[in-house]
Parts: structure tokens; C-alpha cells; sequence
């Protein structure tokens, strides 16, 4: 697994931020308006990872703990974001998910949809440091909570470094 693997692997984890953050954005307002429950802060990382219930109730207690500052980082984006960008980003969301894109081509379609000023990119580098700190600190949490095997199954946080990194000169 060389470099390639590694730039897609973080891509992959890129675009999943941006649709969880873009999720949690919209999640007050489809509360309001269908009923649906906001997902916890935690959810995205545990797909396919069967709980007990003594770990559903730790995990419980870590979305508690997590969820202000996901709720901060989430209210930081929409507050840089115009309506319009809002209302462009679920629509390219929407058809890059019907298209059957991958992450990092419905991330591209995102950006692109997004059409961000300047000022706008560097307010968004921010956040971006700030949803990766919180990822790591939310995937920290669960490796404490989970066996070893489900632990495994957890994506590797952004720039962490991970086999096929590059090899010591000798």
C-alpha cells in the first residue's frame, strides 16, 4: 500500500466528513420538518460494527460528551455557508449519490457546487482542523470502548500514519 492507497484512503475520510458534517447541518431543520432524529456524533464511525448492550451504553454516554462540540463545528460551517451554497451542496450530494460516485468524486462535485470565495476556503480550513481533531478524539473514545477486532473496523483518523508509509533511507 504505497502513497496512492494512502491519498485515496484519505480522501475517502475527507468526503466522509464533509457529508457528515453536511448532514448534521441539515439535521435541526429535518428534525423540524420530518421528524427524523439528528445522528450522534459517533454514528458514521460504527456502520457495520455490531454493539453489546453494555457497549451501546458507553458509546451513549461518549456521543454525550462529544455531542457540544460536534454541534460547535457543525454551527461553525453552516455560519459560512449562504443559503444558496446550502441548497447547491444537498443537490450535488443528491445526484452524485443517485450517479453512484464514489466519496472523493461526490467530494469534488461538492466543491465545485459550492463555488467558495477566498475568505470562505480559509474559514473552512478551520473547520476542517477542527472535524478532523474531533474525529480523531471521537475514534480515540470508541477504541477504549471496543474489542480490539471492532476496533480495527474504525477508520484511521486523518494524517495518522498507518503501514506502507514511506521506508527509513539506509
Amino acid at each position: 500500500m504505497g502513497l496512492s492507497c494512502r491519498a485515496v484512503c484519505r480522501g475517502l475520510l475527507y468526503a466522509g466528513l464533509l457529508v457528515g458534517l453536511s448532514i448534521s447541518a441539515g439535521a435541526d431543520e429535518k428534525k423540524q420538518k420530518g421528524g427524523k432524529k439528528a445522528p450522534t456524533p459517533t454514528a458514521r464511525f460504527l456502520n457495520g460494527i455490531e454493539l453489546t448492550a453494555e457497549q451501546k451504553e458507553k458509546v451513549a454516554a461518549l456521543d454525550a460528551e462529544l455531542a457540544p462540540e460536534s454541534q460547535k463545528i457543525t454551527k461553525m460551517r453552516a455560519e459560512i455557508l449562504t443559503e444558496t451554497q446550502k441548497s447547491a451542496e444537498r443537490d450535488a450530494q443528491k445526484a452524485a449519490k443517485t450517479a453512484g460516485k464514489t466519496p472523493a468524486e461526490t467530494k469534488k462535485s461538492v466543491d465545485e457546487a459550492l463555488k467558495l470565495t477566498d475568505e470562505q476556503k480559509e474559514k473552512m480550513k478551520t473547520v476542517q482542523q477542527a472535524q478532523q481533531a474531533f474525529t480523531a478524539k471521537a475514534i480515540e473514545g470508541l477504541k477504549k470502548i471496543l474489542t480490539p477486532e471492532q476496533a480495527a473496523k474504525l477508520p484511521k483518523p486523518a494524517g495518522a500514519k498507518g503501514k506502507g508509509g514511506k521506508k527509513k533511507q539506509q
